[in-house]
């Protein structure tokens, strides 16, 4: 019996040829305000704590914007927490990776019709 075949699509978004944002990193912003720590998030993801931050700190730069807030670690330990802007981006992307996926599926279906299991 043959599978039934499904399109699949990668997107990111890119300034000046670089990558400002894209499914790793609504990953890693999602998993931080889960966690409310930018370390239990790369752990949780399975990255250093180093590359967590510089794919933070390159997304900041390139949109000219702050995405999280620390607390420094002390008695309590240390914390991140998603800035309004990060919360707009995150909602922003998925509502744009929700419409190409809408396009994806109706392109996809117009084309393959019943020419697919």
């Amino acid at each position: 019996m043959a599978k039934k075949m499904n399109p699949r699509f990668k997107v990111w978004i890119e300034k000046e040829g670089e990558v400002v944002f894209a499914e790793g990193r609504r990953l890693l912003l999602e998993t931080v305000g889960e966690l409310g720590s930018l370390n239990a998030a790369a752990g949780k993801l399975g990255m250093s704590y180093r590359a967590a931050w510089g794919k933070i700190k390159a997304t900041e730069q390139r949109l000219g914007i702050k995405l999280l807030e620390s607390n420094v670690g002390g008695r309590g330990g240390g914390g991140a927490r998603l800035t309004k802007e990060a919360k707009d981006l995150l909602r922003r992307y998925n509502r744009y990776k929700t419409r190409v996926k809408t396009c994806v599926d109706k392109e996809y279906k117009a084309i393959f019709r019943n020419k697919t299991s």
